[in-house]
């Protein structure tokens, strides 16, 4: 790929990230962490496990931890994390369906109107 598509598409995330909503950002950060984890599953790649494993740690320090619904959620995100610093693929994708399925119900949530 040409390095000005590379800084453009950098360029791009950078402000999508400092302008977006709260729930956008966190609908970005779960896409990006299944990006991660199907990148280091297809390239076997320990580095992209790593970088998943960051944003999981990020999402989970966000949670607001006063609320039961919330402390799910943050058990979630560790247990997506334990999963993850497993090496066997099972541990791997079972983490990958966890996110999936957060990631796909944040989806639903952020574009419904709450009235």
């Amino acid at each position: 790929m040409p390095t000005d598509t590379i800084n453009n598409a950098r360029r791009y995330n950078s402000i999508r990230v400092r302008t977006t909503s709260l729930k956008g950002l966190v609908c970005f950060m779960h896409g990006k962490t299944l990006s991660h984890i199907k990148k280091g599953i297809e390239e076997g790649s320990r580095r992209d496990i790593e970088k998943a494993q960051n944003l999981i740690f990020q999402l989970e320090l966000a949670v607001n931890k006063d609320e039961d619904a919330s402390k799910v959620l943050s058990e979630l995100y560790a247990y997506c994390y334990y999963l993850l610093e497993k090496t066997d693929p099972q541990s791997i994708l079972t983490a990958k369906k966890i996110l999936k399925t957060l990631s796909d119900t944040f989806n639903q949530l952020s574009v419904q109107k709450i009235s």
